[in-house]
């Protein structure tokens, strides 16, 4: 029974001990947030709130002696209802130096008949650095031409009335932007500039602040550089409205007498400095009775096309905030004999053995032309991706005296009703020099002969009496075999 009863006891202390661990909180006023580090101005107190995680109406604090423990002062009346306040007094001598002390809450709990009295602590040691005079404005960003940008310039020491503190511009790259009011000392204006007129975006000017004390026996000075950055605003419209699309020698957009509705003509663009346009597409409009627009930006006709002449228009852009801008445009219609048909004017190629080759295709129409491979018996050796044509790497065929080393395609091109074929032949090339000494070529300099490498050309001078540019022209002609 004994044996339980120790037992018993054991485990209440045991519970107690549990029950009573916390630690110290340390906050500042409005503040949720507990720290160890704390700063104030010089010449202004610093109080710090005290409480711990367990309310008791037996908690106290006290201050451990310690080297800087007599600069603080603690008050409370015990418990944890109303926190106690640890005070660092105003310190006016010494900046940017650390006070560190060391508080003890003590936690008493009652003596039963079960448990003894019970008394646990908790420590917290607290630094408070002491600052010497700062400049505290911080960098600020403004919109673009707004009329004037008013900078509130501030001080650590702005709660000590017993300081009196001037700002003065001292220098900086764009000083002559600011201007600080001189009845209303701690006022500093920027004028705000045109976000696309002008390169620069920010502007810095330096800053320095004095502070005397009442007497005036004290002076200190500090420097700040402080930086004006100017944003863009969506203020511009749209401009430099474009189609793209065939035009004659006179660069006007020209389309035949014959085309039906809903002939492709061009692709509609323009600028805008101030939209995104991958987030933000602009919108192309027009009232014109000949011609549409449709899938954003394509140009098409409305009607038949008939009659030969120029027809005007005008084309409406506008972007996300609705600022717009209009331009007129001509569309000449011509006689369908002098439209060029469409053409591929892509030409056929060489290509080294065991040599990859990426072929541009290309047509006589710059918009509106997709292209796609007819089916032949060597489409296996080719790949298209837009206008890019891929001839896989292919060894050279030696067996019939390199015949069979011509690979052929058929491309088609496609532009609204027109559709045309072309053949083009890519030619694989023996990259082995069966003599590397190569046949012999006229020396115009010397009536000799000279090695060009499996080719045989003659190089004549340009004038006979300048056997320098005779050589240049033969050096020329072999780098060129």
């Amino acid at each position: 029974m004994k044996i339980i009863k120790l037992f018993v006891i054991h485990m209440l202390l045991l519970s107690s001990f549990q029950t009573l661990a916390f630690s110290i909180t340390a906050k500042e006023d409005n503040s949720s947030t507990s720290k160890d580090n704390f700063s104030t101005p010089e010449g202004i107190a610093k109080v710090i709130n005290l409480q711990a995680d367990k309310s008791s109406s037996l908690l106290e604090f006290a201050i451990v002696p310690g080297p800087d423990s007599k600069k603080f002062t603690l008050k409370g009346d015990g418990g944890n209802l109303i926190p106690y306040t640890l005070t660092l007094e105003a310190t006016a001598s010494a900046q940017n130096k650390p006070y560190q002390v060391k508080v003890r809450a003590t936690l008493t709990t009652f003596k039963t008949l079960l448990t003894p009295e019970f008394i646990e602590t908790a420590d917290k040691i607290i630094n408070v650095t002491v600052e010497g005079l700062r400049i505290t404005t911080a960098d600020v960003s403004v919109p673009e031409n707004d009329r004037m940008t008013v900078i509130r310039l501030t001080t650590n020491q702005d709660l000590n009335k017993d300081v009196n503190v001037r700002f003065s511009i001292t220098g900086g790259a764009d000083k002559d932007e600011f201007e600080i009011l001189p009845d209303e000392n701690w006022i500093m204006l920027f004028k705000t500039n045109d976000f696309e007129a002008r390169e620069k975006k920010t502007y810095s000017v330096e800053v320095t602040a004095r502070s005397t004390d009442t007497d005036e026996t004290t002076t200190k000075t500090t420097t700040k550089t402080i930086t004006v950055t100017v944003t863009d605003l969506d203020d511009e419209a749209p401009t430099n409205i474009q189609i793209s699309a065939d035009t004659d020698t006179d660069g006007f957009v020209t389309i035949a007498n014959n085309e039906d509705a809903g002939f492709f003509i061009g692709t509609l663009s323009a600028t805008d400095p101030d939209t995104d346009t991958t987030t933000n597409a602009l919108t192309f409009t027009t009232t014109s009775t000949d011609f549409e627009i449709v899938n954003g930006n394509e140009l098409r006709t409305k009607r038949p096309i008939t009659a030969i002449g120029d027809i005007d228009f005008t084309v409406t852009v506008r972007n996300h905030v609705n600022q717009s801008t209009d331009k007129d445009f001509i569309i000449k219609v011509v006689g369908e004999e002098k439209i060029d048909p469409l053409m591929i004017i892509t030409p056929d190629v060489s290509v080294p053995e065991k040599t990859e080759k990426v072929i541009t295709l290309m047509s006589n129409k710059r918009k509106g032309v997709s292209f796609s491979i007819v089916d032949d018996t060597d489409k296996n050796k080719f790949t298209l991706s837009g206008t890019a044509l891929t001839f896989e790497a292919t060894d050279f065929n030696k067996d019939d005296g390199g015949n069979s080393n011509n690979y052929p395609v058929t491309i088609r091109a496609t532009r609204d009703k027109e559709t045309v074929e072309k053949i083009l032949t890519v030619t694989v090339v023996n990259s082995t020099i069966e003599d590397p000494e190569g046949p012999t070529i006229e020396d115009p300099t010397t009536g000799g002969t000279v090695k060009a490498g499996n080719a045989k050309v003659t190089a004549q001078a340009v004038r006979k009496e300048s056997k320098s540019a005779s050589k240049l022209l033969l050096s020329k002609v072999g780098k060129t075999l």
